[in-house]
């Protein structure tokens, strides 16, 4: 492509941000790009270069993405108070995005190099626009921008790339190294959907949780000793036979991702321990709270689910998110599955626990906690307050668990 052709590309994009407006679809009412359309956007890209590099690029490219959706997830939350967040997605994004891609460049062919210089070239335009957009009060992007750059990749292609899907995305799981989809999930029947927003469940901290309208089951046992998790919240009577049961679900569900691991064994067991302690963080080992006569998911104001508090918006086209929402089972071995995933391609893979102060558990469970570009956090120099309090709390828990004192999770429990 010749370099007057690429300054025409740059220039048109830039005036489409501007503008909000495009030849692609002219007789369709641009608007404004919301956050669904981002994020598709932002996954076919990924997907797409995806494709073609591998290695530490490809990682790289899985880091964007992962980062790109965390910071989203902040960003779209009522308490950011951001009314269009989309250009400032955009362009961090892109600040990380495009080295990568850059790099990836003279490993391709010369014909697909070519048809991803046109892009970059095209979204470098876009930014810079972007960037004097925000200065001058102009923060819109709308939908057709996304689109004309998505085509710069796949001209002929018969997919929106702005087309927003809650379906699981086999190529995306195989992009980040998941393989293939977890098992169908058994959706509780009792289950209410709609948004909860959970009291901070900490160690040794009290909160409404501890009031005794938490503590009402739904449902009886299937069997004597045995409690239907997919049916229940724990009630003052059947408190400790549900902690246990869903211990040894959480035990169960680590063996089902450690089956085809290559972990010695001192990391399998330090795996097993992160799982119960997170689990424990995150949620005080419950899936779901009572709503009236039915039970809802146990759910966060950004998203985060159940038991794992797996957020519905980072892990979209990873996980089934009804799933997540209403089966305890699925919803542990996904979170169990993204645990695993930060152990075994960050904290061990980086050498976590070879830093000064460094732990393959904490640097585990930061990731977990904030995307890829936290995985150090916890040993930062200069951390921040509200997330070293989150960091120290699951080392409390952690160190708890793997001293064989897991069952202290009553303390959520207890006045």
């Amino acid at each position: 492509m010749s370099r007057k052709v690429t300054f025409r590309l740059v220039v048109l994009t830039g005036l489409l941000f501007v503008l909000g407006s495009s030849p692609i679809a002219a007789t369709e009412a641009a608007g404004q790009a919301d956050w669904r359309q981002w994020d598709s956007f932002l996954t076919f890209v990924v997907k797409h270069f995806g494709q073609d590099i591998g290695g530490e690029q490809r990682n790289s490219l899985c880091d964007v993405l992962l980062d790109g959706r965390y910071e989203m997830v902040q960003a779209i939350s009522p308490a950011a108070g951001i009314k269009d967040p989309v250009p400032g997605l955009f362009l961090n994004t892109w600040k990380r995005l495009s080295p990568v891609l850059n790099q990836a460049l003279p490993g391709l062919s010369l014909q697909t190099a070519a048809r991803y210089r046109s892009f970059i070239k095209a979204a470098d335009g876009l930014a810079a626009v972007g960037e004097v957009g925000f200065r001058l009060g102009i923060k819109k992007l709308s939908p057709d921008t996304f689109r004309g750059l998505a085509r710069l990749l796949e001209p002929t292609g018969a997919v929106d790339p702005v087309a927003y899907s809650l379906d699981i995305d086999p190529q995306l799981r195989t992009l980040l190294g998941l393989g293939p989809p977890l098992s169908a999930p058994r959706p509780s029947s009792a289950v209410k959907e709609g948004r909860i927003y959970h009291p901070l469940l900490f160690y040794g901290a009290k909160s409404s949780m501890e009031s005794r309208s938490w503590f009402i089951s739904l449902a009886s046992a299937a069997e004597p000793g045995v409690i239907n998790l997919n049916q229940s919240v724990p009630d003052e009577q059947n408190l400790q036979a549900y902690l246990f049961q869903v211990r040894d679900l959480l035990k169960e569900l680590s063996d089902k991702v450690l089956v085809k691991s290559k972990l010695v064994e001192k990391h399998r067991k330090l795996y097993r321990e992160i799982v119960l302690a997170a689990a424990w963080q995150e949620s005080c080992w419950r899936q779901f709270v009572r709503k009236g006569e039915q039970l809802a998911p146990l759910t966060s104001a950004t998203g985060d689910v159940g038991l794992m508090q797996v957020n519905r918006n980072v892990w979209r086209g990873l996980y089934d998110i009804k799933g997540l929402t209403s089966d305890i089972e699925y919803n542990g071995q996904s979170g169990g599955e993204i645990l695993y995933y930060y152990l075994t391609k960050y904290a061990i893979r980086k050498e976590e626990d070879k830093q000064p102060g460094g732990h393959l558990a904490r640097a585990t469970y930061a990731a977990y906690n904030g995307g890829p570009s936290h995985l150090t956090r916890y040993r930062s120099p200069k951390p921040n307050p509200a997330l070293k309090k989150v960091d120290d709390l699951f080392w409390e828990k952690y160190q708890a668990v793997s001293s064989g004192h897991e069952m202290d999770v009553l303390r959520c429990y207890r006045k």
